[in-house]
């Protein structure tokens, strides 16, 4: 056999009895200083290390099976070229020229690992190389980052007689490398020494239209779909290695399209933005630590009059105060408080992150091909068909929007409509933009994995350029937004805009109302019933089958006028709720049990209903008719059974589910899940940048990452909204007085001085209308 083909198995044996101790050069032992002796070993164990090492070039270079892959060959995909005129680099070009020469010999390998040194070892080691399960969505070979890094070479480097040869100095550089199909007129855009593939290099055209998920690996030529991990020395960047593989791969129709590197104790390098963002967490934090002090002294010292003083809008950001106020149980029940929406609120923000943990984990999975199998069951479609979670938010916003409009009307005599959008405001901008500028700044300190750069060149540069999507609200229409989720508060922000086109009326005349309100709600659900019918597309983003191409969507997901039929149903809860407010609904048992049937029912049915249609590997669409239906009334259905849900509890015919969902336990989880909702997915991305090793996608280890999620978030929701969303609040409550409807005597005062009829009588008022 060739001598190449044993240099790896050598090495690893070799490294074997370092180990273990069982030899020392200098001292005599088991090692014999010659070619002959490890060949022996090679022609005795084979070849089969050097034949996964090979792999991956193997499929980067389009070799046959029956062709010779040369050590050239696996050099090339992991080292930037010898060349200098390649890499266009002296010292790059000469710093791996000298790593492999200790390769090119297998003597001199040998002399380096007699000395106990194993870089020799851990740097093809650390490479990525073609893994297990490659047909089951297995596409992530990132190898080994910090075995890389934590390389720090400084080899003087002898011949087997003593005679010193030449020096061999670097440190790692953990570099990864993703190929896609190369085209003449594609570019790459270079951002902050690193690369961002150009969309236009990118092409999927040459795959069949029923292959999905990790089975694309089963075609050589998939474009930007395998990253592998490689080490270089660090006198070289990923400019050479990229400029090395593309004298490679061009010719062969290929292209690098992102590269990104990392060393150990890389420095951390402070811009104007980061330095911004720092300062302003710095003056809430002191504003936290200063108003707290305030507050507990004013109690020790038993100065209450301060607080009504100019020392009340510092009071405001007290965290000694903020935080028993988030975390305040109230065990006192009110016919004005729909206590079952905390527990309702916590359960469907533990569903969308659950959910989300699927969706964005998946580029980083090592089995995608299981999505398949985990979509098969009926149980599954729990987080297949799980976008109805976020009905349930559009739900209870348009039961709170309404019931609290209502009475505010009742109490007042009106609503300040200007208020009403100057609260929601001040109530989410805050919030969103503290969160966005942290994803646009020191997110990417945290991060530092395979990924981290491809996180952050996409997420962080969202950020940094498209900051004013999400606080706009118009993430639903704007693409790319910073935070994905905020697709949702942009649909729920747009409604709330025009609201008061539904609210007022059935203020002023609540019959009419009443009968616009069901027209607007008709019509909500016949909109996406129409787009479905006339574009001939699935009843949901998540029922898309291969057949319906990108270019034949109309989006029924993320706009308004698609999404409005939950929030109108919440109206309609809302007008009940408010409706029945301090009167005795009684409900015959069979009028009581028949609601929670049918809510069950209508609930299950939406969920589980398309099962058999809603899968990876079912390629059969909906029929057309049951399309138009289910995608026009299901989110509206879903919503009605926990009009239900919500009916029942509030006016004692919930039972057991009233016990659980209004139990005082969710209060203060309840009160964080806006904030919760803003931190957890910035959380579920900086976790794509933080693993150093793909992920194994299973329902057990997805609700266990939930878990995970959800607390981090919590830790981070807490001083979030004590920062920002009850501090913005108090002061709404300082700056802006509620409007207060005129007492009767106030307005009797006023009727009688017109007419000069005020009669005194034992002290007191008498009134007398006027003739």
């Amino acid at each position: 056999m060739a001598l190449w083909q044993c240099q790896v198995l050598a090495a690893i044996l070799l490294s074997l009895f370092l180990v273990a101790g069982a030899w020392e050069a200098e001292e005599g032992g088991i090692w014999v200083d010659s070619e002959a002796y490890l060949l022996e070993f090679q022609d005795w164990v084979g070849s089969t290390s050097q034949r996964g090492l090979e792999n991956l070039p193997r499929l980067l270079l389009d070799k046959d099976e029956e062709e010779n892959m040369l050590w050239d060959d696996i050099f090339s995909v992991y080292l930037p070229s010898v060349d200098p005129n390649v890499t266009q680099s002296e010292e790059c070009s000469a710093a791996v020229e000298k790593i492999r020469r200790v390769y090119d010999k297998l003597g001199v390998l040998a002399t380096v690992l007699a000395k106990g040194h194993l870089w020799p070892l851990q740097l093809p080691d650390s490479w990525g190389k073609l893994p297990d399960g490659l047909l089951y969505g297995n596409i992530h070979p990132w190898g080994m980052q910090e075995e890389c890094t934590a390389l720090d070479v400084d080899e003087e480097v002898h011949s087997l007689i003593g005679r010193p040869l030449f020096n061999v100095t670097f440190r790692g550089r953990y570099c990864l490398v993703t190929y896609g199909r190369y085209e003449e007129n594609s570019t790459s855009v270079r951002d902050d020494d690193r690369e961002i593939p150009n969309s236009a290099s990118v092409s999927f055209d040459i795959l069949p239209p029923s292959v999905r998920s990790g089975m694309l690996m089963a075609y050589p030529n998939t474009p930007a779909i395998l990253s592998y991990g490689t080490c270089i020395p660090n006198d070289c960047t990923l400019q050479h290695l990229r400029r090395s593989l593309n004298h490679v791969l061009h010719p062969l129709g290929k292209d690098a399209t992102y590269l990104n590197c990392h060393e150990l104790d890389e420095a951390i390098t402070l811009n104007a933005g980061d330095i911004a963002y720092i300062t302003v967490l710095s003056i809430l934090g002191l504003l936290l630590l200063s108003s707290s002090v305030l507050d507990i002294g004013i109690n020790y010292w038993h100065k209450q009059q301060l607080r009504k003083g100019p020392l009340r809008f510092l009071l405001v950001f007290s965290a000694y105060t903020n935080l028993q106020r988030v975390f305040h149980i109230n065990l006192k029940e009110s016919p004005e408080v729909v206590s079952c929406l905390h527990g309702m609120r916590v359960l469907s923000m533990v569903w969308v992150v659950w959910c989300h943990s699927y969706n964005f984990q998946a580029a980083v999975t090592n089995n995608l091909v299981h999505f398949v199998e985990m979509s098969k069951d009926v149980v599954d479609q729990t987080v297949m068909n799980g976008s109805f979670c976020v009905d349930t938010f559009f739900f209870i916003s348009g039961l709170l929007v309404a019931y609290g409009s209502l009475r505010e009307h009742q109490r007042a005599g009106r609503v300040n409509w200007i208020m009403f959008y100057v609260h929601r405001v001040l109530r989410l901008t805050p919030a969103i933009l503290l969160t966005v500028a942290a994803m646009a700044t020191i997110a990417r300190f945290v991060m530092g994995g395979p990924a981290s750069g491809m996180v952050e060149l996409g997420y962080g540069t969202y950020c940094r350029e498209h900051w004013w999507v999400d606080p706009l609200f118009v993430g639903n229409f704007v693409h790319p937004a910073c935070l994905p989720q905020c697709w949702y508060t942009a649909v729920d922000s747009q409604l709330y805009l025009v609201m008061p086109l539904v609210l007022y009326p059935l203020q002023r005349w609540p019959k009419k109302g009443l009968i616009w309100l069901g027209l607007v709600t008709v019509l909500s659900c016949a909109i996406p019933a129409i787009i479905i019918g006339v574009y001939h597309q699935p009843a949901d983003l998540f029922l898309a089958k291969p057949e319906v191409t990108p270019e034949e969507w109309v989006d029924t997901y993320s706009t308004p006028w698609c999404r409005a039929s939950a929030y109108l149903v919440g109206v309609w809860a809302g007008w009940i709720l408010f409706t029945v407010k301090g009167k005795t609904v009684k409900l015959r048992k069979w009028q009581w049990a028949l609601g929670w049937v049918l809510s069950t029912a209508v609930a299950l049915a939406v969920i589980y209903g398309v099962a058999n249609y809603n899968t990876f590997d079912h390629r059969d669409l909906l029929p057309p008719e049951v399309s138009i239906i289910y995608g026009g009334l299901s989110r509206a259905s879903y919503a009605v059974s926990l009009l239900w849900i919500v009916f029942a509890c509030h006016t004692g015919h919930g039972g057991p589910i009233n016990s659980i969902l209004s139990h005082p336990c969710w209060q203060p989880l309840s009160r964080l899940t806006y904030c919760l909702f803003l931190t957890t997915i910035p959380i579920q991305i900086i976790y794509m940048g933080v693993i150093y090793t793909p992920l194994y996608i299973s329902h057990i280890n997805k609700f266990i990452e939930s878990c995970g999620y959800l607390f981090i978030g919590g830790l981070v929701a807490v001083p979030l909204t004590l920062m920002v969303e009850v501090p913005i609040l108090n002061l709404e409550k300082l700056i802006f007085k509620r409007p207060v409807k005129p007492s009767m005597s106030l307005t009797v005062l006023t009727m009688l001085a017109k007419h000069q009829v005020i009669v005194k009588h034992q002290g007191g008022l008498i009134l007398q209308w006027p003739t």
